[in-house]
């Protein structure tokens, strides 16, 4: 039953895909080399997360207490937050990147490489 549900979806999202194309106007600009580079960084996003998650498994694997579970699941949020910014800073893009992004990162990265830093470290305290 389930493959029967994901065929249909399947379809439909296809079906759906081809009329789009059909009625989008082409942008010169969404060449092979933009697709194979958006899967590359998108794929390494998804190694990020797991690499994330593994982490958060081995911290919390120490700790029994409650405050270390919360503390590790804020740092995981975090962890995926931080890796969806380099995502942004990476991810071929036919847009301008915003301000915020492409002006000086360090203030960025410092606060969010402190606080895992702040949550690691307490949840293994405690």
């Amino acid at each position: 039953m389930w493959l029967l549900l994901a065929a249909i979806l399947a379809f439909c999202g296809w079906f759906l895909f081809r009329r789009l194309r059909r009625t989008a106007p082409v942008d010169d600009r969404l060449t092979l080399r933009f697709w194979r580079n958006s899967v590359v960084v998108t794929g390494l996003y998804l190694l990020f997360i797991l690499l994330g998650a593994g982490l958060t498994r081995i911290m919390v694997g120490f700790n029994n207490s409650n405050f270390a579970d919360v503390a590790m699941v804020g740092f995981f949020i975090l962890w995926v937050l931080y890796g969806a910014v380099w995502l942004l800073r990476f991810l071929p893009s036919t847009r301008p990147k915003p301000g915020w992004l492409t002006r000086s990162r360090v203030w960025l990265d410092t606060a969010a490489l402190l606080t895992l830093a702040a949550l690691a470290a307490g949840a293994r305290m405690v």
